[in-house]
């Protein structure tokens, strides 16, 4: 089911290829842009580049969490594609940014839920009825220093 969601989210070029260090630059500087301006119509055309890019890469692997992925992909939700997106981009561009932490799912999943809220904050700050239940709740989480906790029982 994971591998369908993600095929569906991100449709994927013909052609396939190692990365460029300068590719995987532009993949972090896209992923912290959509962090303040998730809505600008710019970041999100470089953002939609970044995603296809990445899952067309096949030097860098992203792990991850289905749980979350899932509940992120809700499409009763309006910017669930925004949500999602970001989720990948945040933890590709965690591992770019922290080569020696490769291993450490827990943090690249607390790293990537953090962007995700950065965007979700955004989004509420332009769009006050993008009220989301479940991002809400992370946030509330996020604010009671207990998201890590929460990540790390929701992705074993």
């Amino acid at each position: 089911m994971l591998c369908f969601l993600f095929v569906a989210i991100t449709p994927r070029a013909s052609a396939q290829g190692t990365s460029t260090p300068e590719e995987r630059a532009r993949w972090a500087e896209i992923t912290h842009k959509l962090e303040s301006n998730p809505l600008d119509e710019g970041v999100n055309k470089d953002g939609e580049w970044a995603l296809n890019r990445l899952s067309d890469a096949h030097d860098i692997h992203v792990p991850l969490c289905p749980a979350l992925l899932g509940e992120f992909n809700d499409a009763k939700y309006k910017y669930w594609h925004a949500v999602t997106r970001q989720y990948m981009l945040a933890s590709g561009a965690f591992l770019i940014e922290n080569p020696a932490k490769a291993g450490d799912v827990a943090a690249m999943n607390l790293a990537a839920v953090e962007s995700v809220l950065k965007v979700y904050s955004a989004i509420l700050q332009q769009k006050s009825d993008a009220k989301s239940k479940l991002l809400d709740d992370l946030l509330k989480k996020q604010g009671q220093g207990k998201l890590d906790d929460v990540l790390r029982k929701q992705c074993k």
